[in-house]
């Protein structure tokens, strides 16, 4: 199997955790349980090209890490004919009195196929999506049992969604990340149990609709900063926020405390209003944020750490990128397809950060031209009539059916986080495929909560509620929405490069535009942005920008900071007053 980049083993810092449990903290906090049991930590393993169940376990794995790195304690580059077995006797002793037991797995890449005392009893296809299954019935009142977890990644050989994971790692595209990447837990409910809760606002009328998803149709009491609301669940209930009207945006990020009780079960949870939306003012078009003009300036973020790989060694590291970015200045990160754990969204929900979610790309090998000609020409090739399911990686019926599913659960997963303003459906025609009908089902479901970049760079569609494009070069051009109701966005550009030395472990670097000194690096960083960016933004031609990146991703060396986050290339003075600018050009309309 050929791979052109390094496996993480061959990385400088290489290191096992030392706890028990890594990522133990509670996985859903807008659902969040005291019945709970992770199980993250040392599980036994097997990797073969067998079917067969194993029946020894040759060695350890620590989850939740993918394979491939080092803090998985495996350092294995699965090929697409292995399989990779997990296994792991399990206690319950502690929730063997509840009804139902919930075993949880909230990313597992790609198939995988749950075995109870050998028994296959659930088979999930998909490594963006949660998936749990009760397991009451198959473990009886036994306060142990025996899991095995089998798992088959094709990575980009195969039609399921991969985002940047390539089996041949190149520039822009990364290793590839196989197995249980996000934690495993269990909970115990009662026989009737609160299964979701979901929040959209109405802004200006002041008003939360919460919907409480059950097993059952029944009132539950409903506690937002302490004062009590009977609601039904199963349907949307309406509670005005007149006399506790605290909005939520990036310099005063306020959630509402809440808590719901269904009979015996309790759960935690908050959520935040706001409001964002586009406007015409004087002939041209704006976001606004809570009837406020804002500039989006943020940072491209791939979900990449440098010995974890789409799974940060603690939430720690989440906590450190998001405080970084907040004290020089940006306001937003594009999570660039791929979906986060929920706790990184909590805590964008908590500081004030906006997120840009896109959807992970998926679909057969797309072809180079395809995806690169309407980059060239925004006249002549970026238009929505030249897709086609066989030139774009969508040819088979069960290909697309895959993505329309998978999208609508992260889309259903992700929407009640106050910090996620906007949903990419689609990066540079990656698999892109029927845009204006994705965009009309989504803004129908959506009811005014987010905005849609339908195709983020090409292929554009009329039916966005962004002109989105991409440019590392021509930056200053007063780029015009070819269907003039929609506010430019800059949703990437940038990707300036500097190899720093110490920190940048691998044999071949990329870069849009490479530097060979820091001081380089901060002219070219500070004439892009005074040069181009903000004199746009000036003359309300821009509304917003997406710099790439925040971080150095194995070859890819143009992060602001390095891929252990050690080292800021930027001065930090330099980019503090920038983006003080910027924030001052959105206050001024």
């Amino acid at each position: 199997m050929k791979n052109n980049g390094l496996l993480y083993s061959s990385l400088r810092k290489v290191e096992i955790l030392n706890e028990d449990t890594p990522l133990s903290e509670y996985p859903h906090p807008l659902l969040k349980r005291k019945n709970y049991l992770s199980l993250n930590g040392k599980w036994d393993i097997k990797i073969q090209k067998s079917e067969d169940l194993p029946t020894n376990f040759y060695s350890e794995v620590i989850v939740p890490y993918a394979i491939e790195t080092p803090l998985s304690n495996v350092n294995h580059l699965l090929e697409i004919d292995e399989i990779i077995y997990y296994h792991k006797v399990v206690d319950v002793k502690e929730l063997i009195s509840f009804p139902h037991i919930f075993l949880n797995f909230d990313g597992v890449d790609q198939i995988a196929e749950i075995f109870i005392n050998r028994e296959s009893i659930f088979k999930h296809v998909g490594g963006y999506t949660k998936f749990k299954v009760d397991i009451k019935k198959y473990i009886g009142n036994n306060s142990e049992f025996d899991l095995i977890v089998k798992v088959k990644d094709f990575t980009d050989s195969s039609i399921y969604s991969r985002g940047k994971q390539t089996l041949n790692p190149n520039n822009w595209f990364y290793t590839s990340s196989s197995g249980i990447y996000k934690s495993v837990f269990l909970v115990g409910t009662p026989l009737e149990y609160i299964e979701n809760i979901e929040y959209r606002s109405d802004f200006d009328k002041r008003l939360v609709y919460i919907t409480i998803k059950s097993n059952v149709d029944k009132e539950a009491l409903v506690y937002i900063d302490n004062k009590e609301y009977k609601c039904v669940t199963n349907k949307e209930n309406c509670i005005s926020l007149d006399n506790n009207f605290h909005p939520w945006n990036v310099n005063s990020p306020y959630l509402y405390n809440v808590k719901v009780k269904l009979d015996l079960d309790e759960v935690d949870s908050y959520f935040g209003i706001r409001k964002i939306e586009t406007r015409k003012i004087d002939g041209k078009y704006y976001i606004y944020l809570n009837n406020n003009r804002l500039i989006i300036n943020g940072l491209l973020d791939q979900g990449y750490y440098y010995l974890g790989f789409l799974t940060p060694k603690s939430y720690l590291d989440y906590e450190k990128d998001i405080l970084n970015i907040k004290e020089l200045g940006y306001n937003c990160l594009r999570k660039h397809i791929k979906v986060e754990n929920d706790y990184f969204y909590y805590l964008c929900d908590k500081y004030g950060i906006l997120v840009i979610q896109d959807f992970p790309n998926g679909g057969t090998k797309y072809k180079l031209i395809n995806n690169f000609k309407p980059g060239i020409s925004y006249e002549i090739f970026n238009k929505e009539k030249y897709l086609s399911y066989k030139e774009y990686g969508r040819e088979s019926l069960e290909n697309r059916e895959h993505f329309k599913e998978e999208v609508d659960e992260i889309y259903s997963s992700l929407k009640s986080y106050p910090s996620i303003i906007m949903f990419t459906i689609f990066n540079e025609s990656w698999g892109e495929f029927d845009p204006s009908s994705f965009y009309i089902y989504f803004k129908e479901l959506d009811n005014n909560q987010h905005l849609f970049d339908t195709a983020s760079g090409w292929i554009d569609t009329t039916n966005s509620d962004v002109f989105s494009i991409h440019a590392y070069y021509f930056t200053k051009r007063k780029r015009k929405d070819p269907f003039s109701h929609r506010p430019y966005f800059l949703s990437e550009t940038g990707g300036l490069g500097l190899k720093v030395k110490d920190h940048f472990d691998y044999p071949t670097f990329y870069g849009h535009r490479n530097s060979k000194t820091k001081e380089q690096f901060n002219n070219k960083y500070k004439k892009l942005y005074e040069k181009s960016i903000i004199p746009l933004m000036k003359e309300g031609i821009l509304s917003g920008v997406i710099y790439t990146q925040i971080n150095d991703c194995e070859k890819e060396g143009n992060g602001i900071y390095t891929f252990d986050r050690e080292v800021l290339k930027l001065d930090k003075e330099l980019v503090i007053n920038i983006n003080k600018e910027i924030e001052n050009i959105s206050k001024s309309k």
